[in-house]
């Protein structure tokens, strides 16, 4: 009787754990739900925040240009053919349901940005929901991700394809179904032809990084998975073998035709897949900046530093823990390989640092969870013969407070170190080391000595800390305090970087996304267009504006200016000047003369349309406040000046009526 109460106590026992763990787990799923809402809308705010006030660049234009003549075929000027296909198609459809606005030219890559940063969803099962969650907070608040969603191209397209393509392959691995290999293939072919130019040769990087990653595992099969390499090769060979390439040959075909052309709604989209072919090829050999730089390379270096560091750490601690799988190697192989390619790809654009940046993310995802962890803690003021206290978990939220320490610290070293890279600004251009020096102690140079002191007295006052620290809590949790408050500074600092580099700095062309800067007078010029409208045509933008295009590309008739005159259909591009004597409004570049030959008395306003800036303008000395602050001597650059001219008595508001022809 008693073995039998103990048997029903067990049981009850163990019908309650199993009652506590389903209620833990509705409750796990129910909190992980909220927390992705919640950074969705964040993503969301970060990526549509002032998306409208900031003119768009040349490059954009271009792109937008070809679906707003779609809408509007009485559109002023030409267009380039887009070369991407579902940026054309994005921007048809937003330009037909929202108007023509820089809000609707950029709303497709703003969707395909945040379906990026909950896409490590799909991968929760494999590498953890702590771990996919992290990823996902990375790519919804870092520089690059967030800019490249507010830039009107396909790069997040494509990213967002990549990471869709990378599931559905490992699913197929591992179910073989027919189903699985069609949508793997769909979306390759959508991040190869239908995104951006740039799908081919990520293409390459990921097929060279998965052959690099199974090669490494099976050299380590035998000591980590108890595994001949021989079998992890022949498993390799015979699933790639296997695969249903006469079954699933269609789909690229089906694909292709169904986007490009809007399921034959608008046959000439398929002109948008040459385009994206054509510019791939080109992109082998012409560099994406007129410098030659390589955008792409430079922008991963210059605005994810401490992501590359977290990335080298996440994967040390894989290779220490013994946790590195098919999945991290097949994710270092590709940032290596990825930054690889963005050094030889001449055509790489700053968006696609995403190349790399999300394998780094998924590298950094695992040393930041593994900074999370609530490891034991010895408390070593304790009474020792407490034994169940002396090693305790009971104090996690100790790190959480460390972490809030070293991030103010943190931001006192960020601010000085700031303030001395300002500071070397002031030396002259080209400045020997020796005069260098003899200079700063001069008495213009106190600010910059001041902060030079508090920048290394704040970091000597970090490491005493951190000794101070580790010795009353122990390594382990000091540690995890200070990676957790670099952490927090990265999302900080990341966020903030956006921010400068989409809205703050967008006119500013030291930016790399912004070597051909719009500037603000772009949107003043269609502004006083609109003003002039409102007085001689009751508000409707029938003016009759004369445009002279001209050689040096200050205004052309497929880009930046083309956009600012779409909404007024009587506007005209001619490439003389004599063209247009005695137009009633006349817009062309600035010349060396002060008042040109128009056939009459006009007036004129100038607008700065562009500026640009070149890498080779660069001195050392400059090198740490562009680095930190894309700080540049302004004598550096150079404006595109465009000129609208008004006849007199159109200026003066003479009726339309009473005006001579």
């Amino acid at each position: 009787m008693e073995a039998d109460n103990q048997t029903m106590q067990v049981a009850e026992n163990q019908m309650l754990s199993e009652n506590e763990t389903r209620s833990t787990t509705q409750w796990g799923i129910s909190v992980e739900l909220i927390a992705y809402i919640t950074l969705a809308i964040i993503a969301v705010l970060f990526r549509v925040a002032d998306l409208d006030t900031v003119p768009l660049s040349q490059v954009e234009a271009q792109q937008a240009l070809h679906a707003w003549h779609t809408v509007s075929p009485s559109a002023p000027g030409t267009f380039i053919v887009s070369d991407s296909p579902l940026t054309y198609w994005m921007q048809l459809i937003s330009f037909s349901t929202l108007g023509g606005s820089e809000f609707a030219a950029r709303l497709g890559s703003v969707i395909a940005g945040v379906l990026l940063v909950l896409s490590p969803m799909l991968f929760r099962e494999r590498i953890g929901k702590t771990r996919a969650f992290v990823w996902s907070v990375l790519l919804a608040l870092l520089t690059v991700p967030v800019a490249s969603s507010r830039y009107a191209d396909g790069t997040i397209w494509m990213m967002l394809f990549t990471v869709l393509a990378i599931w559905m392959v490992w699913r197929y691995w591992y179910s073989l179904k027919l189903s699985d290999a069609m949508w793997a293939t769909g979306f390759v072919t959508l991040m190869v032809l239908l995104s951006s130019p740039a799908g081919i040769p990520l293409l390459v990087i990921l097929l060279v990084s998965g052959w690099l990653a199974v090669w490494r595992t099976a050299l380590s099969a035998p000591e980590r998975l108890d595994l001949p390499g021989d079998d992890i090769l022949q498993t390799a060979l015979r699933r790639l073998v296997e695969f249903p390439y006469l079954k699933v040959a269609v789909v690229p075909l089906f694909v292709v035709i169904a986007v490009s052309t809007g399921f034959m709604f608008h046959s000439a989209g398929l002109s948008t897949v040459s385009q994206l072919i054509n510019t791939a090829l080109t992109g082998i050999t012409q560099s994406a900046s007129s410098d030659g730089v390589r955008l792409g390379f430079v922008a991963l270096f210059t605005y994810e530093p401490l992501l590359i560091i977290f990335a080298l750490g996440g994967t040390w601690l894989l290779w220490k823990h013994g946790d590195i799988t098919y999945v991290d190697r097949f994710a270092v192989a590709w940032a290596v390989v990825g930054t690889v390619g963005l050094l030889l790809y001449a055509g790489a654009t700053p968006s696609d640092a995403m190349w790399v940046i999300v394998p780094l993310t998924l590298l950094a995802s695992y040393g930041i969870t593994e900074m999370m962890v609530n490891r034991l803690v010895i408390v070593l003021w304790m009474d020792n013969s407490d034994s169940d206290d002396l090693y305790s978990t009971r104090y996690w939220w100790v790190k959480w407070i460390m972490s809030i320490g070293f991030l103010l610290l943190l931001f006192i070293v960020s601010v000085h170190f700031l303030e001395a890279a300002r500071g070397l600004m002031m030396l002259p251009p080209q400045v020997g080391f020796g005069d260098a020096i003899s200079q700063l102690f001069q008495v213009q140079f106190n600010e910059f000595r001041y902060a030079m002191l508090w920048f290394v007295l704040a970091i000597i006052v970090g490491v005493v800390g951190f000794l101070l620290v580790a010795s009353f809590w122990g390594n382990d949790t000091t540690l995890q305090g200070l990676g957790l408050g670099f952490v927090l500074f990265l999302l900080i600092s990341g966020a903030g970087g956006a921010w400068n580099v989409s809205v703050k700095n967008a006119d500013n062309p030291a930016e790399i996304w912004q070597q051909g800067a719009t500037a603000k007078d772009a949107y003043l010029l269609r502004q006083t267009l609109f003003e002039i409208a409102d007085r001689d045509s009751r508000g409707f933008p029938l003016l009759d504006v004369s445009v002279v295009t001209d050689a040096a590309g200050v205004i052309e008739n497929d880009g930046l200016v083309a956009w600012l005159l779409r909404d007024f259909p009587n506007a005209t591009f001619v490439n003389s000047l004599s063209a247009v004597e005695g137009d009633q409004i006349i817009l062309m570049a600035q010349t060396s003369v002060n008042e040109p030959e128009l056939g009459g008395d006009y007036v004129g306003q100038s607008f700065v349309l562009q500026r640009n800036w070149s890498f080779s303008h660069l001195n050392l000395t400059d090198m740490l406040a562009w680095w930190s602050q894309r700080r540049f001597r302004t004598e550096q650059q150079v404006e595109k000046i465009s000129i609208l001219w008004l006849r007199q008595d159109v200026y003066d508001g003479i009726p339309v009526n009473e005006r001579p022809d």
